[in-house]
């Protein structure tokens, strides 16, 4: 017999409290679970839900088989939708009279049977839950308001639930609209949640009350179908679709392996896990042509595992052109691994910037050994690592070098040329330089710790007295701040400038390419311009976009070897101003 909703709603202080009692885990086993979910790199993401008008009767539905192929595509955990779009939970609760036992025909517990299925083949499971609940009747929506302190009550009833019965790793929380003012937002008792899951061992996203900052929660989420191309210096969970569709559909364009793989080592080599996204049909069935992708995943980590699995993200913070580095401690010396996409047709492969005695250098999917010659360049203090490889890639998609130093490895923090010549300053870790001094503010985008929400913050109300909190709210004459997707925005008042230090190695011809996201950037009304300094030379021009967000600005010469400063900064006011993502230096061959 199922217990009544608002009965239930009652007891869960109690639940909440004993829970510390029942639950045989702590603070260790939540330290272990986050070293676990660090080193397991690569999920699958299960959109599956009963409708919420409708047959749902999903016959060929085998949790053993969903298992089977995330193991067989190099997985080492699911997070299965337990609720979701249709608000239906996908476990026998004794705490709801909701769920799909209740409301469809299909009398199964989904939830119970996928953890049997994870736990026989050694693979951990989280579970997806919405924090909005838009048909349960305690719950309402921010533009409605009203009482929301018994259904967080429910809430928390709820997940004690999950953990008690089924113990999941993480609880993947969406969804938290309702708390996104921060008045509302301490409704949501954050802290109360993350101790209760701590209690069972269990790891909470970042989209709790949408705490990038991780205050209370043990990871980052990014935003849907992204992920950073630089390291943000937090840990971070990517979720990819494989198609265009979370769920099933049919006809779906999927995605190509080398796709799919070029996002795996992206997202290890920048200090994240990879949840890739399938959608099950109404039979419960994951569709071949996705199970086909998984093999070639699974495939590649079966040659190139030791790349991906258990390492940390790679010395050189920014992004790279030809693909990731991630990196494995040891005893007393440091394995980097070279993830490379875009092979050398030249057969020369140079790294510049790291300042440890090379050991070995070879293919890590053969053994074979490559040639390798260390020196420093005295002009700009950098050492260079070149590396004469096969002509041919050894690899199909990604092929991955394995690199031996001595000891924990030490580079230089300044942006380095890459292999082919260019320059990339990625905008999040320019130095902001504002029209006027804002109280308060970092000086850097990243430091900001605002990866996810920065376009959800309300403006400061007029009566505020309190010091800024610009992770809550916005205000006016805040200057240059995080934008969307690891971007800046507000850079568009003369005066305002950012910075950053890079050294080169091969002087020369540069042009100098700016790199904008969101769909202001393509606008022929933005009228203002940008000025360059950079080596005693100045350029500017207005933002005249060539294709994909890339605006040429002009071409500069650096004489010589060494380090160097570039500021580009607003030299007339925009109307309209894009994003900013980053600035390239492409040598002129």
């Amino acid at each position: 017999m199922k217990t009544n909703l608002f009965a239930s709603v009652a007891c869960v202080g109690y639940l909440v409290l004993s829970s510390n009692v029942v639950a045989q885990t702590g603070t260790d086993a939540t330290a272990e679970q986050m070293q676990w979910f660090k080193d397991a790199k690569f999920g699958m993401f299960i959109h599956f839900q009963a409708p919420r008008n409708g047959e749902f009767n999903p016959g060929n539905l085998d949790t053993k088989e969903w298992v089977r192929i995330a193991k067989a595509g190099g997985m080492k955990y699911i997070t299965l939708t337990t609720s979701q779009s249709s608000y239906i939970p996908l476990w026998n609760s004794s705490f709801s009279d909701r769920d799909v036992t209740d409301r469809t025909g299909f009398k199964r517990d989904i939830v119970k049977e996928l953890a049997t299925s994870c736990k026989a083949e050694g693979i951990r499971m989280g579970c997806y839950y919405p924090i909005a609940d838009p048909p349960n009747p305690i719950y309402n929506e921010p533009d409605v308001g009203g009482e929301i302190r018994p259904y967080v009550d429910y809430l928390h009833g709820m997940m004690n639930e999950l953990c008690e019965s089924y113990h999941p790793s993480l609880i993947w929380f969406d969804a938290s609209r309702r708390f996104r003012d921060p008045a509302e937002k301490p409704l949501l008792r954050q802290q109360d949640m993350v101790d209760l899951l701590h209690s069972y061992g269990t790891l909470s996203n970042s989209r709790l009350g949408d705490d990038d900052a991780l205050k209370y929660v043990d990871y980052l989420t990014m935003n849907d179908n992204m992920a950073p191309s630089i390291n943000l210096g937090v840990y971070f969970e990517s979720a990819v679709t494989m198609g265009r569709s979370w769920h099933f559909r049919a006809n779906d364009q999927l995605k190509t392996p080398q796709v799919l793989l070029e996002q795996l080592i992206n997202t290890a080599g920048n200090g994240g896990n990879y949840l890739l996204n399938v959608g099950p049909n109404k039979d419960g069935v994951i569709p071949k042509e996705m199970e086909d992708r998984l093999k070639v995943i699974g495939g590649w980590l079966e040659r190139n595992g030791e790349a991906i699995y258990g390492t940390e993200p790679g010395p050189y913070r920014y992004e790279l052109n030809w693909g990731t580095i991630t990196q494995r401690k040891n005893k007393d010396t440091t394995s980097l691994y070279l993830n490379v996409v875009d092979w050398p047709r030249d057969r020369k492969f140079t790294v510049f910037g790291v300042n440890n005695a090379v050991l070995n250098a070879s293919l890590l999917a053969t053994g074979e050994a490559i040639q390798c010659e260390s020196k420093l360049e005295t002009f700009s203090g950098q050492n260079v690592i070149t590396m004469k490889v096969p002509k041919v890639a050894p690899d199909e998609y990604v092929s991955v070098i394995k690199l031996d130093v001595e000891g924990t490895v030490s580079m230089d923090p300044a942006y380095m040329q890459l292999n082919d010549g260019t320059v990339i300053m990625d905008t999040y870790n320019a130095n902001i330089h504002d029209a006027q001094i804002v109280p308060g503010k970092p000086t850097k985008a990243i430091d900001m710790r605002m990866f996810t929400v920065p376009d959800r913050r309300p403006l400061q109300p007029s009566d505020y007295t309190e010091p800024w909190d610009y992770q809550m709210y916005r205000k006016p004459g805040e200057g240059i701040m995080p934008g969307r997707a690891i971007t800046v925005s507000g850079f568009q008042t003369k005066g305002q400038a950012l910075s950053w230090d890079f050294k080169i190695f091969e002087p020369g011809y540069y042009e100098v390419i700016v790199h904008c996201n969101g769909a202001g950037n393509q606008k022929a009304d933005t009228k203002g311009r940008l000025r360059a300094h950079v080596a005693g030379q100045s350029i500017e021009n207005k933002l005249s976009f060539l294709e994909r967000g890339q605006a040429y600005l002009g071409k500069i010469e650096i004489e010589t070897p060494g380090t160097y400063t570039f500021t580009l900064e607003v030299a007339s006011d925009f109307k309209s101003a894009p994003r900013y993502r980053s600035v390239t230096l492409l040598p002129i061959r």
